[in-house]
């Protein structure tokens, strides 16, 4: 086990000013909210979710919503008034699998990536029509249910290192009215 020592940023009075915030943070899958306090840094939200989920501090990054590099570890928790969502991912590369018709493409990527990208990856390696590009969509192998293009491989993939997943031609509008 790795030593450790959780550090704030706390500056005198103005911290106490500030009180904890509540993180909404997602790991794995999972949604869950860390009781924050004022001026505490990036690496104690990796600590409380390593200390509950039994995970090495070192093996696991934050993500805030909507970026694609890990938040440094020693910087402050933003604490704005929407208060992003974190992502905790593992830090190692997932395996994913894309079938289609009869064939399977595979190639890792990391686990902050939104399915999104694995999409239009899988669109380019089974040579999909660009004008059909927009009718298909992701899912887990053999489920019939389309996967959120926002979700992040990681929390699918939750503690594994492979994901198979179904590039499926979603439903279609055909246009005509129901006169």
């Amino acid at each position: 086990m790795t030593n450790m020592t959780l550090h704030d940023d706390t500056e005198g009075e103005r911290g106490a000013e500030l009180g904890p915030i509540r993180l909404p943070v997602r790991f794995e899958g999972h949604d869950l909210f860390l009781d924050i306090g004022p001026g505490q840094l990036i690496e104690h939200v990796l600590a409380l979710i390593a200390k509950d989920h039994g995970v090495l501090l070192e093996d696991l990054i934050v993500v805030r919503d909507g970026e694609d590099e890990p938040a440094d570890c020693a910087h402050p928790v933003h604490r704005d008034h929407h208060h992003p969502r974190h992502h905790v991912h593992r830090r190692n590369a997932v395996a994913v699998t894309v079938r289609y018709q009869a064939g399977a493409h595979q190639r890792e990527f990391r686990r902050q990536a939104p399915l999104e990208r694995v999409l239009d990856w899988a669109i380019g390696e089974f040579a999909i029509d660009p004008a059909m590009a927009g009718e298909f969509e992701l899912t887990r192998a053999g489920s019939t249910e389309e996967l959120p293009l926002s979700e992040h491989v990681g929390h699918l993939a939750g503690k594994h290192d492979c994901l198979e997943l179904d590039l499926v031609r979603g439903d279609i509008a055909n246009g005509g009215s129901d006169d």
